[in-house]
């Protein structure tokens, strides 16, 4: 089944991304790489803000497993300066969680693309997965996606 653009009100953190001639691929649009970067970089200011880690310091983080992405329009820059990007929850387990993210041009309802990513949340050092915090539970719970 071929995937749909998200509309925006499926997500419930914006953040900004500033897009940069560096962003750019020989192709001339955004390349792929710098997309899941943005959904990393937006994911993780929601958890640092809203959750409380600290990336440097937190004895529990989150690595990622699994990432994909969904392409659907080509986006350039200086046309376009900078994007939205939206992230929510779609599951949250014991010591996982998976991420939505989606770029969205600033006007625009329907997502350019969308992609995931899957944390295991470990023990700092020894890198064995343990419970996700709480305080960071929490904020996962507040931007918790359900298709209904």
């Amino acid at each position: 089944m071929k995937p749909t653009a998200h509309h925006r009100d499926q997500y419930f953190d914006y953040s900004r991304a500033i897009m940069m001639f560096q962003d750019m691929d020989i192709y001339g649009h955004l390349n792929n790489t710098a997309h899941n970067q943005y959904y990393d970089n937006a994911i993780n200011r929601y958890l640092s803000l809203e959750g409380g880690l600290c990336m440097r310091t937190s004895p529990v983080i989150g690595l990622i497993v699994n990432s994909s992405c969904d392409y659907f329009k080509e986006v350039a820059w200086p046309e376009n300066e900078y994007l939205d990007v939206g992230v929510r929850v779609n599951r949250l387990g014991r010591s996982s969680v998976q991420y939505a993210g989606a770029l969205f041009i600033p006007g625009e309802d329907l997502a350019l693309a969308q992609g995931t990513m899957t944390h295991v949340w470990v023990d700092r050092l020894s890198r064995q997965s343990v419970s996700i915090p709480e305080e960071i539970r929490q904020a996962m719970k507040e931007i918790l996606y359900s298709e209904q």
